[in-house]
């Protein structure tokens, strides 16, 4: 039986019952199971493989005063059966049509479990400005917003997908961070957020923004897999689909695997008390501890369902030169070879939290 927060019974509720529903379900677990920090992943495996688990399948507006909306923001470029964001057009790869934000609000869910139903790991103290860079559907926004409704929150995105209806504290921008001009003055926020955005910026946000001891959080979920046994095949799907990624993203100019990157990237922009932490992220039930085999049917769901097509329909067929069939081919395998449960691969959480100087 499906449980209430399945990707599949969630797929079919309207988007704002949803973020309310995950807001509602995503309260501290109780878990003690701490985050990972860097010196501990050469030890990753410690996730032990629960000998139980059968190796067939188990697979259970955009309104603001601070931009100028022009009828491209509102618009979108369909492609391959997905549909894209129209302004500043191609500088982002992934889509953002529904089943696109099914995913995100699915991925939030698991960055969540990881940090022990956090919103974030930097400490926070009446925070009055927050901004949301990359802030996508805005579920981190509205919740973050309703956590500290003394606090102003900004989500700046390039496609105008957020909710109509938000906390009265919430508002959202549509605007290209990589331009050199924000619409935001300088020392503007208590905190800045970035999740998932890192290989799309081409810097990191400037410490001008924040206020003097103005605290920066990052994290990402690197897309490259890893495996500790023998279980992940040469010849697999899976693996022929990184090694296809990772050529086709060097041939477009793009950094995607950003770890080790993002703390030099900080240290090198002058903030201070910069930290590193990591943690190991399970592609499937397969892990014994209840905690990761519950982050990884999560994960499996939104990699198998959304972020190997969303990641890379548009990356192969523009640059990569597959066609739409020969994608969907792949993927199709790929997803089959996914429920059936027997790799015992993982991904890589990083967070990253920063002070700016007084």
């Amino acid at each position: 039986m499906l449980g209430l927060f399945s990707p599949f019974f969630l797929a079919g509720i309207p988007r704002l019952i949803r973020l309310n529903i995950y807001s509602f379900g995503l309260h501290r677990t109780g878990s003690n199971t701490p985050i990972l920090f860097v010196g501990r992943m050469a030890q990753v495996a410690d996730i032990q493989v629960d000998p139980d688990v059968s190796s067939s399948s188990d697979y259970d507006s955009a309104r603001s005063d601070m931009t100028s909306l022009t009828d491209s923001i509102y618009s979108y470029v369909y492609e391959n059966g997905r549909t894209y964001h129209a302004y500043r057009s191609g500088s982002y790869t992934l889509p953002n049509d529904e089943r696109e934000q099914d995913r995100l609000d699915v991925l939030h869910h698991v960055f969540r479990l990881v940090q022990n139903g956090e919103l974030c790991q930097t400490e926070l103290e009446h925070p009055q400005r927050i901004l949301d860079i990359g802030t996508g559907t805005g579920i981190w926004a509205i919740e973050i917003a309703d956590q500290f409704p003394g606090a102003e929150v900004i989500g700046v995105d390039l496609s105008p997908i957020q909710p109509g209806w938000v906390p009265p504290n919430v508002r959202f921008v549509i605007e290209d961070v990589n331009q050199p001009e924000w619409s935001f003055g300088e020392g503007s926020f208590d905190f800045i957020h970035n999740t998932e955005a890192c290989w799309n910026l081409r810097n990191l946000p400037e410490s001008s923004h924040l206020k003097p001891g103005g605290l920066i959080e990052v994290s990402e979920c690197y897309p490259r897999l890893s495996c500790d046994d023998d279980s992940w095949p040469q010849d697999s799907q899976l693996r022929t689909w990184e090694i296809e990624f990772y050529r086709i993203a060097e041939i477009q100019g793009r950094i995607w695997d950003l770890r080790g990157c993002v703390k030099n990237q900080l240290e090198e922009a002058n903030f201070e008390d910069v930290e590193e932490m990591e943690s190991p992220v399970p592609v499937g039930t397969w892990p014994k501890d209840p905690k990761l085999k519950e982050i990884g049917r999560y994960f499996r769901a939104q990699l198998s369902d959304g972020a190997v097509e969303s990641y890379s329909l548009a990356l192969f067929t523009r640059f990569g030169k597959w066609t739409s069939a020969e994608m969907q081919v792949l993927l199709a395998r790929l997803r089959s070879e996914l429920r059936m449960n027997k790799m015992h691969v993982y991904a890589r959480m990083g967070f990253y939290t920063a002070r700016k100087a007084q």
